[in-house]
């Protein structure tokens, strides 16, 4: 056999692997983004400004503009504290909502043997009981659906052992909705 016989193919396939590896094909996509009022918002609780322990102390809760935002501050002593309707969800969608909670930051100054719990109630019967003190960060945990034109009343329970440090404790969460029934992904900026 002729080596050039073998060697002009060959070339002309090393050429056109060459060739193909710098084009590139675009195919047009048009992506809409379209913001709404939201449908789930955090209203305060009837006991939010109300006066908290201690002197001049009250309880404060803060909503963002857009009431997609809610920080709470309470001000819990020694053994059980119990904060009633201080934080509001409030389902003005014209769809049934699944909520869940998301632990995104736990304390880690939290004495050991406290709890901190979230009730959430729809008037008078309990929704959900989470102990925030046992969540694994970043692990959407379910809530239970919130009815069209629903809302719910979250309160706090606080436990602090007697005779441990009390400092500064702070939890973060994402209070996360969807109509769906697939469970959220933990962290949407970096996909599921």
């Amino acid at each position: 056999m002729n080596k050039r016989a073998v060697l002009l193919p060959t070339l002309v396939l090393i050429v056109s692997a060459v060739a193909l590896a710098a084009v590139f094909a675009y195919y047009p996509l048009t992506i809409t983004v379209l913001p709404i009022e939201p449908g789930v918002v955090f209203v305060a609780g009837s006991n939010a400004g109300q006066p908290d322990i201690g002197t001049e102390n009250q309880i404060q809760v803060f909503i963002g503009d857009n009431k997609t935002s809610a920080s709470v501050t309470i001000h819990p002593t020694y053994q059980e504290n119990y904060y009633k309707d201080v934080l509001r969800i409030v389902n003005n969608d014209d769809n049934a909502m699944n909520v869940y909670i998301m632990l995104t930051s736990a304390s880690p100054n939290l004495p050991a043997d406290s709890i901190v719990k979230l009730f959430f109630y729809q008037g008078n019967t309990k929704v959900k009981e989470l102990d925030i003190t046992t969540l694994t960060v970043n692990q959407p945990y379910s809530v239970g659906q919130i009815p069209v034109g629903g809302t719910w009343q979250i309160d706090f329970y606080v436990f602090i052992p007697e005779g441990t440090s009390i400092t500064e404790v702070k939890y973060e969460a994402k209070l996360v909705y969807t109509p769906s029934e697939e469970t959220p992904p933990p962290n949407p900026a970096i996909g599921r």
